[in-house]
């Protein structure tokens, strides 16, 4: 019985390769799409779910494009050797011919999406190999110092890099949860996180094209070991009201934010 179910597994993956070469290497199908974010934004639930609905396409995920960082990360951390990987196979791939290349960006609350940065790349920060080794009080105390600025940098770095669209000074609809931009004839999907659940079938039938598509949840934080960990870190984060007057006036919120959203930001962030 195992037999039989790993061959019917084998089978359907070699199905699905061959599927995808007819598709994508003999021209008829000549999309090409990016979900290329900030990391800890719901970029994995984005990729998953649209690889779970065309696993023929070329679909793929990344998080680095331009030089500003791909550059930092040449003699940055090992850990980081991961995005320097994954450009070098984008950047190839788009040589191969003439793709239709479509974006998908995400957004989310800075302190939330820095938080969750810290539960991805603890080993930078903290020099461990667990992240459950290191206590609440030390992520506080590294959180303290952030200044939180990392989602703006890299929308004003690495995405005007890649895509030649300066996103900040656009126009976004944050009642709607999500906004389509043209860059030099490259479609741009934007999404706040926040309102993901709710608008995803709605951005990629606008996007994509007519159908249904359901949002599959990756790469929770939350749910993984060290999730107990990352409640207590929101739970007891207090940041000074003055603080929070710097984050949430900046140029990234006040684009991709109203008024009602920041307010809830920031409500969530202090202790009264």
């Amino acid at each position: 019985m195992q037999g039989k179910k790993l061959f019917l597994t084998r089978l359907k993956h070699l199905y699905r390769f061959f599927l995808k070469q007819y598709y994508t290497r003999f021209g008829t199908d000549k999309d090409l799409i990016l979900v290329y974010t900030l990391s800890k934004v719901g970029s994995s639930s984005v990729y998953n779910s649209l690889k779970k609905k065309f696993p023929y396409k070329e679909i793929h995920h990344v998080h680095f494009l331009g030089d500003t960082w791909l550059n930092k990360f040449k003699n940055d951390h090992k850990i980081f050797q991961n995005n320097l990987n994954n450009a070098d196979r984008i950047f190839k791939l788009l040589k191969k011919k003439q793709w239709n290349v479509k974006i998908i960006t995400l957004t989310r609350d800075p302190i939330a999406r820095d938080i969750s940065g810290v539960f991805q790349t603890w080993q930078h920060i903290f020099e461990v190999d667990d992240i459950t080794k290191v206590t609440a009080n030390s992520i506080l105390d590294y959180l303290n110092t952030n200044d939180f600025t990392y989602s703006q940098n890299w929308f004003e770095t690495d995405f005007v890099e890649f895509t030649g669209l300066d996103i900040l000074n656009e126009n976004f609809d944050a009642n709607k949860g999500y906004q389509i931009y043209d860059a030099k004839n490259t479609p741009i999907l934007l999404i706040q996180l926040e309102q993901l659940n709710t608008v995803f079938n709605d951005a990629m039938n606008a996007f994509i094209g007519p159908g249904e598509y359901a949002l599959h949840q990756e790469n929770v934080t939350s749910s993984r070991a060290s999730g107990a960990l990352n409640k207590k870190v929101k739970k007891l984060l207090d940041v000074p009201v003055a603080k929070l007057d710097t984050i949430y006036n900046s140029k990234y919120l006040t684009t991709f934010y109203n008024a009602s959203q920041i307010k809830s930001f920031k409500d969530r962030w202090t202790k009264k």
